[in-house]
């Protein structure tokens, strides 16, 4: 009984995690595939129809916008040099496994006493990813 119960809770442990992190390449896939066919395909436009056209496509490829930080459309960037265009950016996403900790702000200075004992799960249950999709004309 006792292995049962290990291998159900390994098991679920893993499509838990998985469905919680696969969503998050998966729209970083769909971003680079963006890149690299408007970098293949739009190098004779200027940046404004460029930028216009990456928006149009972002909502046709059903890219998820709310799952992505600010930092990507502040670090976006279309540059035209000598024919090529470069499309890029770069960002970070933090998921929370087990939803953020109440008790202190991630973000600054704690001490570890300051912390509940079940934000302390939280917090170590904490997945980064930085991405940084980029494409230029071959």
């Amino acid at each position: 009984m006792f292995k049962l119960l290990f291998w159900l809770a390994l098991v679920g442990g893993g499509v838990f995690v998985g469905g919680q992190v696969i969503p998050v390449y998966y729209n970083n896939l769909k971003v680079q595939n963006i890149f690299e066919g408007t970098a293949e395909n739009l190098s004779i436009r200027t940046e404004d129809e460029i930028k216009q056209r990456i928006d149009e496509l972002f909502k046709i490829q059903t890219v998820d916008l709310q799952a992505l930080p600010p930092e990507f459309f502040d670090n976006l960037s279309i540059t035209k040099e000598d024919g090529k265009l470069q499309v890029g950016t770069e960002y970070h996403i933090t998921l929370w496994l087990l939803g953020p900790p109440e008790s202190v702000d991630p973000d600054k200075d704690y001490k570890e006493s300051e912390i509940k004992p079940m934000d302390k799960l939280k917090l170590r249950a904490r997945l980064d990813f930085d991405f940084s999709p980029y494409a230029e004309t071959p």
